[in-house]
């Protein structure tokens, strides 16, 4: 999305425009009055919007199209979308620098978390499905799939279409949401914090996108944690961008500067380190076909 259209979508949640013209609003007028932006400002808006396919014209009035159902309807985050979270995002950019000088981002807004996995959701079959069989390959005997951080069950539900016995594990809020749609999968889900503990018994513990958002010690843990998680010849995979391999990997580190406390990127000899003081064996890193993400793999040894 061009920069310009994320700001103008931001300025229209911050100033309330958004909300008056989904419920209570359908023209610059009416907009103008609600919100008290200047009915210049809430005709441009609503221009715009309509040219980006978030609003429609029906009978002279502005309405929400389908597009527009992610800002505002957080019940299923599979219609949510990414939009939502990258003006979330924005607002930890702007926030930088005060972040900066704290070490600590704004706290998150109550609808953070639905808007995350919405985006989240929004991963694409073709990287799902490659990012999996890279997992699988590692252990093609595995039967017991731990899935760390899973978010909205996007890999889960390809690795238990695959007939794997799966575990989705992460953060209680999000757990709380996965309840909800994925009632009818064949997916155990548990609640916890990775970096404290895991359920055990696994022959394949999976882990995407998660390391970023932790700092060193937190990884460190983590990856004691997938280790114990692990049966005798059970095999850890996490997926990530690892600098020195991804191109954008710097750059990713400085957003997770704007969007975590502890998050960042990091190299092939950290990754080594936390996973060789885990206990792990034959540590490998190799870059996920077709993707600008990393596989980095460690084994527990059998005996």
């Amino acid at each position: 999305m061009d920069y310009r259209e994320l700001c103008l979508l931001w300025a229209a949640r911050e100033t309330g425009i958004i909300d008056a013209v989904m419920f209570r609003a359908g023209t610059p007028a009416e907009v103008a009055a609600e919100t008290d932006v200047t009915e210049r400002a809430a005709r441009i808006t609503l221009s715009a919007m309509t040219e980006l396919g978030f609003l429609e014209r029906v009978d002279g009035e502005y309405e929400a199209t389908n597009r527009a159902l992610g800002l505002f309807a957080k019940t299923d985050v599979r219609s949510i979308g990414t939009v939502p979270h990258q003006m979330d995002c924005l607002d930890r950019w702007f926030a930088l620098p005060e972040t900066m000088r704290t070490g600590r981002p704004p706290e998150p807004s109550d609808e953070w978390t639905a808007n995350f996995m919405g985006a989240m959701a929004t991963i694409d079959d073709a990287t799902v499905r490659t990012c999996v069989t890279e997992a699988v390959h590692e252990n093609p005997d595995a039967e017991r799939v731990l899935d760390i951080g899973g978010g909205p069950g996007s890999f889960s539900k390809e690795f238990a279409h695959r007939g794997y016995d799966v575990t989705l594990f992460d953060q209680s809020d999000v757990i709380d949401v996965d309840r909800t749609f994925l009632e009818h999968e064949p997916i155990e889900l548990v609640p916890g914090d990775a970096t404290d503990d895991l359920p055990t018994g696994f022959d394949l513990a999976f882990c995407s996108r998660v390391a970023h958002a932790l700092g060193p010690a937190e990884n460190r843990a983590l990856s004691k944690n997938v280790y114990d998680a692990l049966e005798p010849g059970g095999v850890a995979v996490f997926i990530d961008k690892v600098r020195g391999w991804a191109d954008d990997a710097a750059l990713f580190g400085a957003h997770m500067l704007a969007q975590t406390e502890n998050g960042d990127t990091y190299t092939e000899d950290q990754f080594e380190g936390w996973f060789d003081d885990a206990g792990f064996d034959d540590f490998e890193i190799r870059d996920v076909p077709g993707t600008n993400q990393q596989a980095i793999v460690g084994y527990r040894p059998r005996h």
